[in-house]
């Protein structure tokens, strides 16, 4: 009975490695999708220590704070998304492949779920600011772990500015979305219905922008 659990197992694994071989598109939005919940999480976390600090809950104001925001998790998400996303396996394993991904999955998803936490409870801007070093501490963490390097990226300027580009647009949507929605959104009090709508903002950007990276900026 072990033999033939071991043997399936091993079969199944094969077939896994398999199909996302010959659709490497599946595990490239798999960590586009990690990735995503990793610069939401930043997002969110300046978004709430700066609005929470200068007493900014909703409109344009909202909206000028998300665009700093904003661009903090575009230069995040341009080395996370050229280095994993885009780039390659650095030929590990299925499994370890797949524990990166839980990992870096995970640190965005704790990271969100603690800004909404903070914000049902009113949190000061204090707790953002805390929460927001502990996730680059990890961050940083990661890419020690993963062998990541921060060297050989001067020539991807080209393709930086056309990254910016392609995102500038996701950004318009974002912004555009978190202002509109934040102003029509009246759910709960105004601190959970400020994150509500950069969900819904996020949410949208979010397939405009990998389909964006996919198909000009990091296209082979």
């Amino acid at each position: 009975m072990d033999n033939t659990t071991a043997l399936a197992a091993d079969s199944f694994e094969r077939k896994l490695a398999d199909f996302l071989q010959r659709y490497p598109v599946v595990y490239q939005f798999l960590r586009f999708a990690c990735i995503g919940f990793l610069n939401t999480a930043l997002n969110f976390l300046i978004l709430n220590a700066i609005s929470k600090q200068i007493g900014v809950s909703e409109g344009l104001r909202l909206g000028l704070v998300d665009a700093f925001s904003f661009g903090a998790a575009v230069v995040q998400s341009f080395l996370w998304n050229s280095t994993w996303t885009f780039g390659n396996d650095q030929g590990l394993s299925l499994l370890k492949n797949f524990i990166r991904l839980v990992l870096v999955g995970a640190l965005g998803v704790l990271a969100v779920v603690l800004v909404l936490f903070g914000s049902h409870y009113s949190a000061s801007a204090v707790f953002y600011a805390l929460l927001l070093l502990v996730f680059l501490v990890m961050e940083v963490v990661f890419w020690k772990v993963f062998g990541f390097k921060f060297s050989g990226w001067g020539h991807q300027v080209q393709d930086f500015a056309v990254f910016v580009v392609v995102t500038l647009i996701g950004w318009g949507i974002n912004v555009s979305l978190i202002a509109i929605v934040s102003l029509h959104l009246h759910l709960t009090h105004t601190d959970l219905d400020k994150n509500l709508a950069a969900v819904v903002a996020t949410a949208i950007s979010l397939f405009w922008n990998f389909i964006g990276y996919k198909v000009i900026v990091f296209k082979k």
